[in-house]
C-alpha cells in the first residue's frame, strides 16, 4: 500500500486551524505541534516541540528533533502553514528526498509572514503558497484560495438554543504568550462585568487577571472540547483576532466582538491582526479599534442574541482538494544530502 502519511507542522492556535482545513481531504496525518489541546480522529501521532517564539537557541536544538521525528515516521510529505517551529524541518528536508509544501498563513494579508520570508528567500520549499492574492503577486509565488470562508458566506438558519437565565462572556486570547492587559482594562469598564447575573469565562494564555469580573472563571488555557463547550453556551465572544479565533465563531456563528492585538502596546509582536480584522465583514463580528471603547450590551440583549450549539462547515473543500493533489504528486528525485 502506498505510503500517505503527511506530517502536518503548525504551532497550537490559528496556524493548526488553517492546516486542518487545508488537509481536511488527508486521512494520515501525523501533527507536530506546540500544544496539545484536543484530538483530531485523522491525528495518528503528535509530537509536541518547544516554542521558538522568544528563544532563538530552541531552534538549534529543535534541528535534531526534526531529525528524529522525520527518521520515526518517514512521512511522504511534509506540509506546514508557517510559524517559527518549522524552520527546523524545513533545513532538514532540504538534504532529504522529501516534498516540503508551504502555506503562508491567513493572517499575513499585506505581506509574507517572517517565516515565510526566510523560507522564501532560502528557498527552502518544493511548493509555497499564500493565501492572498496581492501577496502571492509580490513574492511570485501560488495563489489558489484560503482555507476556510473567511467572509462568512456560510452561514446557516438553523433552531437557535432556549435563552439563557444568566448569559454567559466568553473571553479567549488565544494561545501565545504575549499578556493582553489592555482588554481586561477595556472590559472592566462594562456595567456587566461588574454584574453578578453576567457570567464570565476569561481564558488568558497564562497572564494574571487583576481586574476579575463579579461572576466569573478565569483560565490560562483550557481544552479544545472544553472550549467549544463555551463558545457554543456564550451569548457573546470578547476575543483577539487570531485566525483560529476567526475561524471558531464563523463555526458556530457567533456574536463576537474582536479587539486586534498591536506591537506598540507589547501585545504581539507585529499587527497582522489589525491587518485581518480589517477584511473581516461578517455581519455577527464587530471589530474594535485603538481608539474606540468596547460595546455596551444589557443584560436582556445578551440574553436575546441566538445561541448554537451545531457547528457549520466553513472548511474550503475546493481549496482543500487542490491542497491534496500537491502532496500527493511525485516526490522530488533528490538523493539523501
Amino acid at each position: 500500500m502506498p505510503n500517505r502519511k503527511v506530517l502536518v507542522i503548525a504551532s497550537a492556535g490559528g496556524h493548526l486551524t488553517q492546516a486542518l482545513c487545508a488537509c481536511s481531504h488527508v486521512k494520515d496525518i501525523v501533527l507536530v505541534t506546540t500544544m496539545s489541546l484536543g484530538n483530531d480522529d485523522k491525528i495518528k501521532k503528535t509530537y509536541v516541540m518547544w516554542s521558538t517564539q522568544k528563544n532563538a537557541f530552541i531552534h538549534f536544538v529543535n534541528i535534531f528533533y526534526a531529525v528524529y521525528v522525520l527518521l520515526k515516521e518517514r512521512p511522504r510529505i511534509v506540509f506546514t502553514t508557517g510559524g517559527p517551529l518549522v524552520l527546523p524541518f524545513a533545513l532538514v528536508c532540504k538534504f532529504l528526498p522529501l516534498k516540503f509544501v508551504y502555506l503562508d498563513t491567513l493572517s499575513r494579508v499585506v505581506e509574507l509572514s517572517n517565516t515565510g520570508k526566510f523560507i522564501h528567500k532560502y528557498k527552502l520549499y518544493d511548493e509555497f503558497m499564500s493565501q492572498w492574492e496581492g501577496v502571492a503577486r509580490e513574492y511570485n509565488v501560488e495563489y489558489e484560495g484560503k482555507t476556510f470562508d473567511l467572509a462568512g458566506q456560510s452561514n446557516k438558519v438553523i433552531t437557535p438554543l432556549q435563552p439563557p437565565e444568566k448569559p454567559l462572556v466568553l473571553v479567549t486570547m488565544g494561545t501565545n504568550t504575549y499578556p493582553f492587559p489592555r482588554l481586561i482594562k477595556a472590559m472592566a469598564k462594562l456595567d456587566i462585568y461588574k454584574d453578578p447575573n453576567v457570567r464570565w469565562f476569561i481564558q488568558t494564555g497564562g497572564f494574571e487577571v487583576e481586574e476579575k469580573p463579579a461572576n466569573g472563571e478565569i483560565a490560562a488555557m483550557i481544552p479544545k472540547d472544553k472550549m467549544d463547550a463555551l463558545v457554543k453556551e456564550s451569548s457573546l465572544v470578547i476575543s483577539h483576532c487570531g485566525v483560529g479565533s476567526i475561524n471558531h465563531m464563523l463555526t458556530f456563528q457567533k456574536q463576537v466582538v474582536f479587539v486586534p492585538r498591536l506591537a506598540r502596546f507589547g501585545e504581539f509582536s507585529d499587527d497582522h491582526q489589525l491587518q485581518i480584522a480589517k477584511e473581516l465583514c461578517n455581519p455577527n463580528m464587530k471589530v474594535v479599534y485603538p481608539d474606540e471603547l468596547l460595546p455596551e450590551y444589557s443584560v436582556a440583549e445578551l440574553i436575546s442574541i441566538p445561541r448554537y450549539d451545531k457547528a457549520i462547515d466553513i472548511t474550503n473543500h475546493t481549496f482543500a482538494s487542490v491542497i491534496d493533489k500537491k502532496l500527493f504528486v511525485e516526490q522530488r528525485e533528490d538523493s539523501y544530502g
